[in-house]
């Protein structure tokens, strides 16, 4: 058995039942080969993942790679295939390996840093790795998370692994947006944003840019996200390199970010505003710093997460140059 081949292939079938006499008996799946096993080949295709019994397959062909997606950075790369390249900019405090597999835990401090991307072969039928992932994370008191991805607008019930998950009664969460961009080609979009924050909050505003974890960055983030300062800080100082950036308004913090690096790639994260501020061009600002940071930090790519309901971010990370690479789920164990 093959999970998580990378290769992509032509499968033409016969279709079960039969359609009406007249009609073509055969039909063909294009896409990445997800699973080719003795039973099925599983092919990721652009309307969604088939399943493809192997007693219907007629014919099989090997094809190119699929070019990477004109506008979209890292589109050549499938969607767990880039959460795993990124890991290291959001990094859990525990980690471990079920085959290919990688699983996350933070004690519940946020989504990512507590939940498995299943990427290639877990190294056991796909039944038994959930049993050992679901034992993974009671051991450690927590319900068992699995990151679920596809092109925008995918059906999770779709996917092997969410197919899988659902009939065990996961729940899954809305869908979040994986966007990707240029570090250089945001920092000429944003070149003007801490002008356009001067003029619209006042000369009392500033944006500074660290290396460190400050007590009142710390503050801050603890004040609009749930956690324990352990939690946090093991998660905001566990990348590579990491960058914070600190928004002030007559010398009360308004705002802060985070820019942690991972390889190539630097993700924007842990974006807040106070309310009384929003839509004065902080936000910009602080990004501004950030993707400006990333090229020093080894890094001319960058990532970011939002919730596929949130237009007014989305918008605004659209006009500065991020573009929708994927989209995601969490399918979480209930009760």
């Amino acid at each position: 058995m093959s999970r998580g081949t990378g290769m992509r292939a032509t499968v033409r079938y016969r279709l079960d039942p039969p359609p009406p006499p007249g009609e073509p008996t055969l039909t063909d799946a294009v896409g990445e080969v997800l699973v080719n096993s003795d039973d099925e080949i599983v092919v990721e295709t652009r309307r969604g993942v088939v399943r493809i019994p192997r007693d219907l397959v007629v014919a099989t062909r090997i094809i190119p790679p699929k070019p990477q997606r004109r506008g979209v950075v890292g589109g050549s790369l499938a969607p767990l295939e880039l959460h795993r390249a990124v890991a290291d900019g959001w990094p859990a405090m525990t980690t471990d390996s079920l085959g290919d597999w990688l699983l996350r835990a933070s004690r519940g401090f946020t989504g990512r840093a507590n939940s498995v991307l299943p990427v290639g072969d877990p190294g056991l039928p796909l039944i038994p790795a959930l049993d050992a992932v679901e034992a993974w994370y009671a051991a450690r008191h927590l319900p068992a998370n699995l990151t679920i991805a596809g092109p925008v607008g995918f059906d999770p019930a779709a996917d092997p692994v969410g197919a899988a998950v659902l009939a065990r009664g996961y729940v899954v969460s809305d869908p979040s947006l994986f966007l990707t961009a240029d570090a250089a080609e945001v920092s000429r979009e944003l070149s003007d944003a801490a002008t356009q924050t001067v003029a619209a909050v006042g000369d009392s505003v500033s944006v500074e840019l660290g290396d460190e974890l400050t007590e009142v960055w710390l503050a801050a983030y603890g004040g609009y996200r749930s956690g324990d300062r352990e939690e946090i800080h093991a998660v905001m100082t566990g990348s590579p390199a990491q960058r914070f950036a600190t928004a002030r308004a007559d010398g009360t913090v308004v705002g802060v970010g985070r820019l942690g690096v991972s390889g190539d790639w630097a993700g924007i994260a842990a974006m807040w505003v106070d309310p009384a501020y929003r839509r004065r061009g902080l936000a910009r600002a602080m990004m501004r710093e950030l993707a400006s940071a990333a090229p020093d930090l080894g890094a001319s790519r960058l990532h970011l997460q939002v919730w596929a309901h949130n237009a007014p971010a989305l918008a605004l990370y659209e006009r500065i140059g991020f573009r929708r690479h994927h989209a995601y789920v969490n399918a979480v164990t209930s009760g």
